[in-house]
């Protein structure tokens, strides 16, 4: 578990996994040190990004150089990955600006010590995204494609529809934990999925006759959830329910 304190808390945590040999994202740039410190002496011969976004790839330079660890993310990402990032401030204080750096392209899988993780190219939360699936274990690593059963907050543009289908496909495979990018582990991760998707069905139709009740967005976020987050105020608008909401409205 990976953050950083802002006002003397961690408002956002990020996880990394080590699986066998295999590191999964490496993290905020703020905390890449104490994850290089962590890492060295262990045997990690491997790690993969789920995608491009700055807190699952703040450590990949400094892992490359001080622990010789090749990095492998999904192809659509490393071309982002090897520039610089355009951040908002927000994002400098939870996360920092990572370094570029030159990654590998994924393939289809990623073999361990011991068994194999399966790649996905889910392309939901972000177009480069990719999700590992471990089939001797029944391990779900669902990055940001799945956080919670009830979300009710988004990105700007993130699209439900996508969502639906990216859990929807999730589900196909049906894994018995999903080990998520917050930290959370869930365990009968089928019966976790359906229940997001029902929920997701039923905001969507609760938005829907809003919607022809003539609500604004800013109407149906007090009708949903009956206030708006803090993090509209601290993300600059960048993740709020009102782009939860207009995600349904696409």
């Amino acid at each position: 578990m990976m953050g950083s304190r802002i006002n003397g808390r961690v408002p956002y945590h990020v996880a990394v996994y080590l699986v066998d040999d295999i590191l999964v994202d490496t993290g905020s740039h703020n905390k890449r040190r104490d994850l290089a410190d962590y890492l060295s002496g262990r045997d990690v011969s491997v790690a993969v990004n789920t995608h491009h976004h700055l807190d699952h790839i703040g450590a990949n330079k400094l892992l490359m150089e001080r622990l010789k660890i090749p990095i492998f993310a999904p192809s659509l990402s490393v071309p982002i990955i090897a520039e610089r990032q355009s951040i908002f401030p927000y994002q400098e204080g939870l996360w920092g600006c990572p370094e570029p750096c030159l990654v590998n392209p994924l393939s289809c899988t990623v073999n361990t010590k011991n068994c194999a993780l399966k790649v996905l190219h889910t392309s939901g939360h972000s177009p480069d995204h990719a999700v590992f699936f471990l089939k001797e274990r029944s391990w779900l690593f669902t990055g940001d494609e799945f956080i919670t059963e009830k979300p009710n907050a988004a990105r700007k543009n993130e699209n439900i529809r996508q969502m639906l289908r990216v859990l929807r496909t999730l589900l196909d495979l049906a894994p018995e934990s999903l080990m998520t990018s917050s930290g959370m582990i869930y365990r009968n991760g089928t019966a976790v999925l359906s229940r997001a998707i029902e929920y997701i069905g039923e905001m969507r139709e609760r938005v829907r006759t809003m919607k022809n009740d003539g609500l604004s967005a800013e109407e149906m976020v007090v009708k949903l959830f009956g206030r708006e987050t803090p993090l509209k105020t601290f993300t600059g608008g960048q993740f709020s329910r009102e782009n939860f909401v207009q995600g349904f409205l696409k």
